[in-house]
């Protein structure tokens, strides 16, 4: 039986509050969205510039391993956390802006670096600034909408995601291509500048410009669910023990679902020239643009799909829309690897993201929905650290485990992408189903209607 939206008793639904203009709430998520775009092309840039930083740093690969991943991944995962706690309770505002000036810097040092360590601290540097950008981003647009018509404006946010990898995709292979034959570069007081090295500064650049675009931005009234008659404000570990299970279970089946999502990102260019000749320039061109066109696109839908399912009365149209997608991109995930042509399987990467795309943008109103106001930063904060080791652990390094130990070929690759896939969505599915009646008491209960 499906669940409807209304009021209990003669307590207000949370559409009554005092929310800002649509203009201006609009306003706040593209801006928010054009910085989480910022921040993914500085974060991604690096996976396609590995031969000559390799090379001019004179590195291995698993030290290059270390740049691409423990050094952004676990200081961006752990700080999240303290820079959650603040966005709780403090300005918002404030705090992404140093967010934004910082990484900026760092990205641009990342640019001057001229040894492993060096490198090694910049990515620090961009892990911690960027860290202080999502738990406040999507705490202050949900306090921005309603939340039967949060999921859109969240899935927008989201896209900056996905706009961020297809650009770092689209760039990086230009700037390959373009290092092969061009001459060094040589500026003011830097001197004489490698590719990759310019290629950090170049991306670095529009980080000023959203720093002034987040000035005009205003901290929007934390809308806040009323406190009954002897209620205390909310703790972080009671809200845990209390939303453990939708907590634990929503968390759970979009990581697994993102271990997938993060195999593609990181091999499909290696499957794309292993298997099928391409090169680099070829596979970041037509593989960022099946991102910014098809991904986005999804992501639009399902937000569109899910805040129209709420409107009609449906509370758990998120878990529906998101396992619908999901599903519905299984079979490409499989499929893609096993394409007998590079045409074919850009083809079936297409319709995966598209279909992946109804998912992606719905953890964030998810995890909104079933938490109190000023909690929801720091929720963000924790399923993020889950996802993020989840997905960017598992994902990688399981399919280069099973290509390396099991299928010995490097050129099976693909088939290690599928395999992975074929195990860990399924479970995802099935863990987002299972948090279904769990999410619709708690996201009830926190809209003041349960």
């Amino acid at each position: 039986m499906d669940q409807t939206v209304g009021t209990v008793g003669a307590r207000p639904i949370a559409q009554g509050a005092d929310w800002p203009s649509k203009q201006r709430a609009w306003a706040t998520v593209f801006v928010l969205m054009a910085a989480y775009t910022l921040a993914f092309v500085d974060r991604q840039i690096l996976t396609l510039l590995v031969e000559p930083v390799r090379r001019d740093l004179n590195i291995t690969d698993t030290q290059f391993s270390l740049l691409a991943g423990l050094a952004f991944t676990l200081f961006y995962t752990v700080m999240g956390i303290p820079f959650a706690w603040l966005a709780d309770r403090s300005s918002r505002r404030r705090l992404i802006i140093f967010s934004i000036g910082f990484w900026t810097l760092m990205t641009a040092a990342c640019g001057m670096a001229g040894s492993f360590v060096s490198l090694f601290l910049a990515r620090i540097g961009v892990g911690v600034g960027e860290a202080g950008l999502s738990p406040a981003a999507y705490s202050m647009i949900a306090d921005n909408f309603p939340p039967a018509k949060r999921a859109r404006p969240l899935g927008v946010y989201a896209i900056g995601s996905i706009c961020g990898v297809g650009l770092a995709l689209i760039i990086g292979g230009a700037v390959i291509q373009w290092a092969i034959n061009a001459p060094p570069v040589v500026l003011p007081i830097l001197g004489e500048l490698k590719s990759w090295q310019l290629a950090f500064i170049i991306v670095s650049l529009p980080g000023p410009i959203l720093v002034l675009a987040m000035l005009p931005v205003k901290e929007p009234k934390r809308q806040e669910k009323p406190l009954a008659d002897g209620e205390t404000r909310p703790s972080f570990v009671a809200f845990l023990r209390r939303r453990w299970v939708p907590f634990t279970l929503l968390s759970l089946g979009y990581s697994l679902i993102g271990v997938s999502v993060a195999a593609y990102l990181s091999w499909t260019p290696a499957m794309m020239m292993r298997s099928h000749d391409w090169a680099m320039s070829q596979v970041g061109l037509a593989y960022g643009l099946i991102l910014l066109v098809f991904s986005t696109s999804g992501v639009v839908l399902g937000g569109w799909w899910s805040d129209r399912m709420a409107s009609r009365g449906k509370s758990d149209a998120i878990i529906r829309v998101a396992v619908t997608g999901t599903a519905l991109a299984l079979p490409f995930t499989i499929l893609a690897p096993l394409a007998p042509t590079g045409a074919l399987a850009m083809a079936a990467i297409a319709a995966m993201c598209f279909f992946f795309g109804l998912t992606q943008g719905l953890p964030a109103p998810s995890l909104q929905a079933i938490a109190p106001n000023r909690l929801r930063a720091r929720v963000m904060a924790l399923y993020l650290l889950i996802g993020n080791i989840i997905a960017f652990t598992v994902g990688p390094t399981g399919v280069a485990l099973i290509s390396d130990y099991w299928l010995k070929d490097p050129s099976k690759i693909g088939l290690a992408v599928a395999i992975v896939s074929a195990v860990v969505v399924p479970l995802g599915l099935l863990s987002l189903w299972a948090a279904r009646k769990s999410f619709v008491e708690a996201s009830l209960y926190e809209a003041g209607e349960g």
